[in-house]
């Protein structure tokens, strides 16, 4: 069986659930996490899922609630960074760099067969590489309008979150 690791960009995710739901999600939908990771999953040995997220320095009691309770999901590692304002006027989280690192360092250390992508950033597209050098598996899961192009070319396959099966978003909302 196959050892599989999920890299997750919440912020790309949350951006991309928000636009496909019509922002029903997270204001009266609730995304079912536990269900999707089970199904993104499905024939593979889960190891863990490294669950990348950022909020600002006013981020609220209601965010760090949510981060807390994602980090004691079963296999959940929750990096939480402050999202900080650079001189120029830019927003740095220090989520991509974490993500990426986590697949290269990790696809050294072989911990795992297929690393699971959810973000559609063109900014992983170095750390894939390296990764798939390494032999590794990558799949991206992203809203097709949040999927870059070059993302698409180079992960070995591609689940469209918006698309009709058994991982549209839409069956995982409640």
């Amino acid at each position: 069986m196959k050892r599989a690791i999920i890299f997750w960009d919440f912020s790309n995710f949350h951006t991309s659930l928000s636009q496909l739901s019509h922002n029903e999600y997270p204001d009266t939908k609730k995304f079912e996490y536990r269900r999707f990771v089970e199904s993104l999953t499905q024939g593979m040995d889960l190891i863990k899922v490294y669950f990348a997220c950022s909020s600002g320095p006013d981020g609220g009691e209601k965010v760090q609630s949510f981060f807390n309770w994602m980090d004691h999901q079963e296999y959940f590692y929750v990096k939480h960074f402050e999202r900080r304002q650079s001189a120029d006027g830019s927003r740095e989280k220090q989520v991509d760099v974490y993500l990426a690192t986590q697949i290269v360092a990790l696809a050294y250390e072989n911990a795992y067969d297929v690393g699971i992508l959810v973000s559609g950033d063109e900014d992983f597209v170095p750390a894939i590489e390296i990764a798939q050098q390494k032999g590794k598996i990558i799949v991206a899961v992203s809203a097709e309008k949040m999927l870059s192009g070059e993302l698409r070319k180079k992960a070995d396959r591609v689940v469209l979150l918006n698309k009709p099966g058994d991982l549209n978003f839409k069956n995982f909302l409640s």
